[in-house]
């Protein structure tokens, strides 16, 4: 989808790699989850960040096109972490509310297309999150 690709590149360009900003604003929101990522890190925390965001990233890109396959993975992820990691599946909608909202701070405001469509995959993505847990 041609305005997906649009946000994701001007995100890109003026922010180079989102994933630390995504992390500030995510943190900002639950401070609890930083031990955690520090926990489940394994001495590499960054690294863990670094692919949290990129699978929020690749299901918030795939929603539209390929909302079974982000079924299938949430279906199963927000469970396993919920009862074998004991976190809130609060905290996989907070990656995603974090995501987006770093994306769509990046879009004008005229583009009021693209916001929709951002509301849109952000809804969809959260709907399946609260469906997952347990």
């Amino acid at each position: 989808m041609e305005q997906l690709e649009t946000s994701l590149e001007r995100a890109a360009d003026k922010l180079g790699d989102i994933t630390d900003p995504v992390m500030q604003r995510y943190y900002a929101v639950h401070p609890d989850a930083r031990a955690s990522f520090k926990e489940h890190g394994l001495g590499n925390t960054a690294k863990l960040e670094a692919e949290m965001v990129e699978s929020v990233l690749y299901c918030l890109m795939n929603w539209l096109e390929r909302p079974q396959e982000i079924r299938i993975m949430f279906g199963s992820t927000v469970p396993h972490h919920e009862e074998t990691l004991h976190l809130s599946s609060n905290w996989f909608s907070g990656l995603v509310d974090a995501a987006v909202h770093v994306i769509t701070e990046t879009i004008p405001t005229a583009r009021q297309d693209e916001h929709d469509l951002w509301k849109e995959i952000h809804q969809g993505v959260n709907s399946l999150i609260a469906d997952a847990r347990y």
